[in-house]
């Protein structure tokens, strides 16, 4: 299954969306939809500061390491997503495909903690939440550009990714 991605197009008045790329979670009319945004970078900080904050022991063999928390939307800031890249196999997950798996599971972390994780991850705070109806006018409106995943390079989310992405000839 391919996913869908949403490109925030340069006239984006939502200051909080501008200049983002998103992941769809899901998109219906009946539950609104939700996403993830992938290139918004919150801060660096080691993972065992990380664990810390959400209440996980680090575990006795964990290889300190710094990674950059993303910022995933504006809703539920405490909740801590992780997408990583197919190498790696969660049982339990939001979402998963040939390319990547999103999940909200803690042993991912605690893998990645003790060098068994995944080779390619992000991890996210909070995500983005639509009622229903409300991306469906977003989009009509003229907001957001939608991609296929075959054109995202995902773990390459650096803050240029959305500017890459806006002069590409792929929209």
């Amino acid at each position: 299954m391919l996913s869908d991605f949403l490109l925030a197009k340069p006239h984006m008045k939502d200051i909080r969306f501008r200049e983002t790329v998103i992941v769809m979670l899901y998109d219906n009319k009946e539950e609104g939809a939700a996403g993830l945004v992938l290139n918004k970078p919150l801060e660096k900080m080691f993972l065992t500061n990380l664990l810390d904050a959400v209440n996980l022991t680090p575990p006795k063999n964990m290889m300190e390491k710094e990674i950059t928390l993303y910022w995933g939307g504006p809703v539920e800031p405490k909740h801590i997503i992780i997408i990583h890249s197919s190498d790696y196999k969660s049982k339990d997950f939001l979402l998963s495909n040939d390319h990547f798996t999103i999940t909200r599971k803690p042993k991912v972390l605690m893998d990645i903690a003790s060098n068994r994780g995944p080779k390619k991850y992000i991890i996210l705070s909070g995500i983005a939440v639509w009622s229903p109806g409300q991306l469906d006018f977003e989009k009509e409106r003229g907001d957001w550009y939608k991609k296929k995943n075959n054109y995202i390079k995902l773990f390459d989310n650096g803050i240029e990714m959305w500017s890459r992405l806006i002069s590409s000839h792929d929209i």
